[in-house]
């Protein structure tokens, strides 16, 4: 996912990390505490996406859950930077506080239509 609400993010002093071709990215279990931007590098989920430069990894199951479900793997070297959860429900708040529970709700019954958690 391609988000301008990323991009419009202060990305220069969060923590960021390469991962060499055919690591996993993102594992299922992993706490939902951050969300992942991808960089540099091209990266596949479990369930058949393809991430590139610029894609946030499974945005939907960050928002919507506590842990993520669909693990992903780099398809080559990948260079990722780590968003914490408060940052991003920070932003989304600015305008109205239920930006974020409405968000959440979407992703969620998303989620669910798709039998993903």
């Amino acid at each position: 996912m391609h988000s301008s609400f990323i991009n419009s993010l202060s990305l220069a002093a969060l923590p960021r990390h390469r991962v060499q071709a055919r690591a996993m990215l993102l594992e299922a279990g992993c706490e939902t505490d951050r969300v992942f931007l991808l960089k540099k590098g091209t990266a596949r989920g479990a369930d058949g996406v393809v991430y590139q430069e610029g894609h946030v990894l499974n945005f939907k199951e960050f928002l919507a859950a506590s842990h993520f479900v669909t693990p992903i793997k780099a398809q080559t070297e990948c260079d990722i930077v780590h968003i914490p959860r408060a940052l991003i429900r920070e932003r989304l708040c600015i305008d109205d506080p239920l930006t974020w529970t409405i968000a959440r709700c979407f992703a969620a019954e998303d989620l669910a239509l798709r039998g993903v958690g």
